[in-house]
């Protein structure tokens, strides 16, 4: 089995000007628009057999609108896609609607920090993470060199006030910050997922990182629409690990911890 846990996805009629957005963020190419159609065929192309999808609120009140599309759309195709949900600083009723999306079935909780513009250290933050802590994982984008949003030095320091937090650092905890994700998150328990890695490091790159933190903490992800679930399988199944850590890394860690 392999599991992609890192997958954007938007209304079909949002997808392909949100996959545009995204790629003007980045400055990056998108491999594909942001749909579920889109999604579901590049999963089948690349046998990859199921995905984490997610999407990101800009506003409180977009909260509960697209926790239920997210929904909507893990239901339809509950063979292939499981989801978490998204929570903004500004809303009220953080709790509420944590418990809400997992009484959906919703597994857990996407924070991306430098689109919501929000330090992950923001007092504001805190109802988000006492909502979460015990209840489900938080996958956090993180370690962006333009913004000072989401450094993974501010990692420990959550963690030390919420213990009971089950945290995913996207991008290997750097993206681009990658001597602070070697120093500050090397002891932390936290889990990692390894979207969006290979082209900022390379093959080499990749490997080394994997190994540092260890295969057991890593799960494979793609960054759809950003990039293509099936070529970034092939590129991790070409740099050199061994079988075991890639069973880990492809299925066997978010089986294990996450209960996928």
């Amino acid at each position: 089995m392999v599991i992609d846990m890192h997958a954007h996805i938007f209304p079909l009629k949002l997808a392909q000007r949100a996959a545009e957005n995204i790629g003007a963020f980045y400055d990056i190419q998108m491999a594909h628009p942001g749909s579920v159609p889109a999604l579901l065929e590049a999963m089948d192309r690349g046998n990859i057999d199921k995905a984490l999808v997610h999407s990101v609120a800009m506003s409180a009140h977009q909260v509960t609108v697209i926790n239920d599309f997210i929904h909507q759309e893990v239901s339809a195709h509950a063979d292939k896609l499981f989801g978490f949900a998204t929570l903004h600083p500004d809303m009220e009723n953080a709790y509420d609607e944590v418990t809400r999306a997992l009484s959906l079935g919703l597994k857990g909780v996407k924070i991306h920090s430098d689109m919501q513009r929000v330090s992950l250290l923001d007092p504001r933050m805190d109802a988000i993470y006492e909502a979460c802590q015990s209840r489900c994982p938080m996958l956090l984008h993180m370690g962006d060199e333009r913004y000072a949003y989401d450094n993974p030095r501010m990692i420990p320091e959550i963690l030390r006030r919420f213990p009971h937090l089950q945290l995913i650092c996207a991008h290997m905890g750097g993206y681009s910050e990658w001597e602070q994700a070697h120093e500050y998150l090397k002891n932390e328990n936290v889990l990692f997922d390894c979207s969006s890695t290979s082209f900022a490091l390379g093959a080499d790159g990749w490997r080394e990182i994997i190994r540092y933190f260890g295969a057991d903490r890593v799960m494979f992800g793609s960054d759809f629409p950003m990039w293509d679930p099936g070529k970034e399988l092939q590129l991790i199944r070409s740099i050199g690990l061994k079988e075991d850590e890639l069973e880990k890394i492809l299925c066997g860690n978010a089986q294990r911890n996450l209960g996928i």
